[in-house]
């Protein structure tokens, strides 16, 4: 009689064993991101069914975000089925705007599902996981496109080569010291200011500085043209004057020449 007991004891727990790990159990984990100001970065979510032999059903995965200027999309994905041990894979888009508040923050993601109860062909549920998550707020970046005339003008970046123009770079928010250098027409330097989520654009034209350059040395070669002129007017009027005294010389001496001796004759 006892060991006919024990029998059904143990029938019994292992028909227990059996029943539980039927009944489908979720877990999930998230990444944790960088996301920079005034961008976009992505964070996964893996949902696995450790529960036991029984699948998971109309499975809703719904973020939580608690910050005015972070934002995240879709609202929610759903997954029909996940199978037990599976792990299935989603994310979702986490948006910082160039205003969005530097450090590390968190969030929670609800997780909805149900059992499916073969015998009565019925759902059963919901049931409900919470899984916190965290990510990191940092500085951003702005866009300068870079561009010259002629190209291939080498780039520097706070005094670091960056590359040769045209150029689109990306630089951290802040102030920077751009610097566009050529061998040939010399060298262009500009302070930026950089907010994350913005565009700049920044045009030289090398040739032009030049073509103004040479302008100003012809209008200088022509004062000196005129005045070399006016030198050589006054050099002509020099020698005139000099030609009508040496020939006033030349007249008084034959005048005295002739006072002198026409008294002779």
């Amino acid at each position: 009689m006892f060991k006919k007991s024990l029998f059904i004891l143990l029938i019994c727990i292992i028909l227990n064993i059996v029943s539980v790990s039927a009944v489908p159990y979720l877990d999930a984990s998230a990444s944790t991101p960088e996301i920079e100001r005034g961008s976009t970065e992505r964070i996964y979510l893996e949902i696995e069914e450790v529960g036991g032999i029984s699948s998971a059903y109309n499975i809703t995965a719904v973020p939580e975000i608690y910050e005015d200027n972070i934002k995240i999309t879709p609202k929610n994905i759903e997954i029909p089925v996940i199978n037990d041990g599976t792990v299935i894979k989603v994310s979702f888009k986490i948006n910082a705007s160039k205003n969005a508040e530097l450090g590390e923050k968190s969030g929670k993601i609800f997780i909805q599902y149900y059992d499916y109860d073969s015998e009565n062909e019925v759902f059963l549920g919901p049931k409900t996981i919470q899984k916190d998550f965290n990510y990191e707020i940092i500085e951003g970046r702005g866009i300068y496109s870079i561009n010259s005339n002629p190209k291939n003008i080498s780039i520097y970046v706070d005094g670091t080569y960056v590359g040769n123009t045209p150029l689109n770079i990306s630089i951290k928010e802040g102030n920077h010291f751009l610097r566009l250098s050529s061998e040939i027409f010399g060298n262009y330097s500009e302070k930026v200011t950089v907010y994350a989520g913005e565009n700049y654009n920044l045009f030289k034209n090398f040739e032009e500085s030049e073509k103004i350059e040479i302008f100003e040395n012809i209008s200088i070669s022509k004062n000196t043209s005129k005045n070399v002129s006016e030198v050589s007017e006054i050099s002509k009027n020099i020698e005139f004057e000099g030609i009508l005294v040496y020939l006033g010389f030349l007249l008084a001496a034959l005048f005295v020449i002739f006072v002198f001796t026409k008294d002779k004759y």
